[in-house]
């Protein structure tokens, strides 16, 4: 019991002696389970959840918390189920020892995708109890203390997991103290050479800079002194993480230095109450010059975690850089510990704002969950949260909606309902109308404009930036392609089947071939129109004998019509742009669905030898739509001959994608225009009016 005796002893501050006895009770549990493990340093492994459960002891955290610290491994590494715990310890500890244990019982194809999933049930673990990730991250802490008997590769790894992973988990949950601990144990792991000369490089600038720090501490304390304001300056020195990565930013095209870095100095003021801590910024920036633009109100607008204070960046004395932080101890205490300041600093009338952000985020995540396909996705999406670098843009009616920088509007209309996001035609910003991708700025006011009927278009992907509007646009992708393809798969059968109607088919004929498939009857149209199953192969399955009629039939051998709204699962080749009105040839795409060419396509030139690769297609009489094409113009140079060639092909109702020019020589260029046109009557009336021109040499359709 020695190895207890000093959890016991810190316990008793906080417990009382009846939960300190229950902890005891696990202590011995997880003693006698884990009897004869050793850690890698040759250490009793029980030496490894004591140390974890102390971490948590100094959050006072509540006795289960603590009870599942000390019994976290038993269920991974010994011989004991989580029946065994429920019926020992309870159902709640029982969860949480099962919230925090690894996935090693599972197979997976990579160590990537086995940490993905390993990293996808600690934070769905983490929305059922929040208690979870913080067993986690004290585990992961002490397991960064002791990261020295492991091998130098192991301990890299261990140590870039630590950095990507962790400590911005702990940072997302408010509790800067641990994720500093973190980085700096992941930074002396990762690249120790470049830690010991920072470190080493610091301890020399530390005489000098004493005396400068003793100094300004001692001026702002006098300048508040003076005017009867409670408060406390303390300076900081930077840590050797956040030095390297001060060193990894760039000043224009100039790498920082050393000693740029260090020549910016750290303070902190700590008072009683919000209305002070503005009274002291007034204070400071009467005493020192503030630097224009370096100044944020974290109060007003508190961070993604919580977080709250007020900064500041002045010039002091020699011109040096003075940063400092004006916060009230309540806001200091849960800058310092986060969402684990609910169980420390335990307050009827303090609400824990980090809490209340964490559970919000952890809301997110769940619906992340709901919208995304694997582990490795999903782990890219958290990602994105993770990393924020928050703005703060205003909603007309005066709301604020925290975003990470980069974000756009596409984002602005997800994170206010994700029905904005999925009806969003348009937005402005600032009261006039700007792009869905323009990137928004801090304190910008932005409208968001929908219409009823209105869909998430995919190439919003290219520029949204957070998981939620991520998510939410790769769902729709995905019901959309589904639909899509169950359409398309209708088709095809029933073509297959001669032109009859599914809905004449026998139904007992269709639940047969469900049974027989182990697929709902939608999932095998789906596969259909994928390309993934022979739609007469279904045919045959829904009625064998049909087989011999169906090939009398006028329909069976006519080609798959072409109507233009097939929506995802028809795309039209680059490479040779077909539209309406001319031969086509289908293929099956490597993702599903159709690839429509033109005939006369050299992608496709011997498809009559590769009949098996090929599915015979024809345009519908009246199709609808807008189908690319490029048409090029050579043209004599002239002045304003560009302006008068797409004037006429805006007049004509066509959509100019894209132009390109091209200078042949002096005296002509070459007009390159990716347009979209109806068919090839639209375009061949567009064609004889650009002829017209006198300045006009030749026009022509690039095939």
């Amino acid at each position: 019991m020695y190895l207890f005796s000093g959890l016991k002893e810190q316990l008793l501050t906080y417990l009382e002696p009846s939960q300190v006895q229950e902890v005891q009770d696990a202590y011995v549990f997880a003693r006698d389970a884990h009897d004869g493990q050793l850690r890698s340093s040759g250490d009793p492994y029980i030496t490894h959840p004591v140390a974890v459960t102390k971490i948590l002891a100094g959050l006072h955290l509540d006795k289960q918390t603590l009870m599942a610290a000390l019994l976290h491994d038993v269920i991974e590494d010994c011989d004991v189920t989580r029946e065994e715990l429920a019926e020992k310890f309870g159902e709640r500890v029982a969860d949480l020892v099962e919230g925090v244990s690894k996935l090693t019982q599972i197979k997976f194809r990579s160590r990537e995708e086995a940490q993905a999933e390993n990293f996808r049930k600690m934070m769905m673990a983490m929305v059922e109890d929040l208690r979870v990730v913080l067993i986690k991250l004290a585990d992961r802490l002490h397991n960064m203390r002791t990261l020295g008997s492991l091998r130098p590769d192991k301990q890299r790894r261990i140590a870039q997991e630590t950095i990507e992973i962790y400590a911005p988990i702990a940072n997302r949950l408010g509790m800067y103290a641990m994720r500093m601990e973190l980085e700096e144990l992941g930074f002396a792991a990762k690249h120790p050479m470049r830690w010991r000369v920072i470190r080493e490089s610091v301890k020399k600038a530390r005489g000098n800079r004493k005396e400068i720090i003793s100094s300004i501490s001692n001026n702002i304390q006098s300048r508040l002194d003076a005017e009867d304001i409670d408060a406390e300056v303390s300076g900081r020195e930077k840590s050797p993480f956040s030095i390297y990565l001060k060193m990894q930013e760039k000043v224009g095209e100039k790498v920082r230095v050393f000693n740029d870095v260090m020549d910016v100095y750290g303070f902190r003021v700590i008072t009683d109450s919000e209305d002070n801590c503005y009274r002291i910024l007034g204070q400071l920036h009467n005493l020192y010059r503030p630097v224009p633009g370096r100044f944020k109100d974290y109060i007003a607008i508190p961070k993604a975690n919580g977080y709250q204070s007020l900064h500041t960046t002045l010039k002091g004395p020699h011109g040096l850089h003075i940063e400092v932080q004006v916060r009230t101890t309540t806001m200091d205490q849960m800058a310092e510990n986060g969402v684990a300041a609910h169980w420390l600093y335990k307050s009827g009338s303090n609400i824990n704002r980090a809490e209340v952000r964490a559970r919000e985020w952890m809301r997110n995540l769940m619906e992340l969950q709901k919208n995304t396909g694997d582990s490795l996705e999903f782990i890219e999406s958290v990602k994105v949260d993770l990393f924020p670098g928050e703005v703060y843009i205003f909603t007309p009616n005066g709301n604020i909606i925290e975003l990470p920088k980069g974000a756009t509007p596409v984002d602005f209309a997800y994170a206010i309902h994700t029905d904005v996001g999925n009806t969003c035609i348009a937005c402005k910003v600032d009261g006039k109308i700007s792009a869905l991708s323009s990137q928004l700025s801090n304190g910008q006011t932005v409208e968001i404009i929908t219409a009823p009927g209105a869909k998430p278009n995919p190439g919003w992907l290219s520029y949204a930036t957070t998981s939620k509007a991520r998510s939410n646009i790769r769902h729709f992708i995905k019901n959309l392609r589904r639909d899509d393809a169950i359409k398309l798969g209708r088709r095809l059968l029933e073509k297959a089947l001669g032109g009859i109607s599914l809905n004449d088919v026998d139904q007992d004929a269709i639940k047969r071939v469900e049974k027989e498939t182990r697929h709902k009857f939608d999932d095998i149209l789906a596969e259909i129109g994928l390309g993934q199953t022979a739609s007469v192969i279904i045919a045959h399955r829904l009625d064998p004998e049909v087989e011999t009629a169906l090939k009398k039939h006028e329909d069976y051998n006519r080609p798959l019509a072409i109507k233009g709204t097939e929506g995802m699962m028809i795309e039209y080749a680059k490479c040779c742009h077909p539209i309406p009105g001319d031969p086509i040839v289908g293929t099956i795409s490597n993702s599903g669905g159709f690839i429509l060419h033109r005939q006369d396509c050299h992608n496709v030139a011997n498809h009559e030898d590769q009949l098996d690769k090929y599915v015979p297609v024809q345009w519908e009489k009246d199709v609808e739509g807008e189908f690319r094409v490029e048409l090029r113009v050579d043209v004599v140079n002239q002045h304003g001959v560009l302006a008068k060639v797409t004037s006429l092909i805006a007049d004509e109702g066509v959509n100019i994608v894209n132009i390109e020019i091209d200078p042949k020589d002096g005296t002509t260029n070459l007009l390159c225009f990716l347009i979209d046109v109806k068919n090839r009557l639209h375009l061949a009336n567009l064609i004889r009016k650009i002829r017209l021109y006198d300045f006009v040499i030749k026009v022509s359709r690039h095939r």
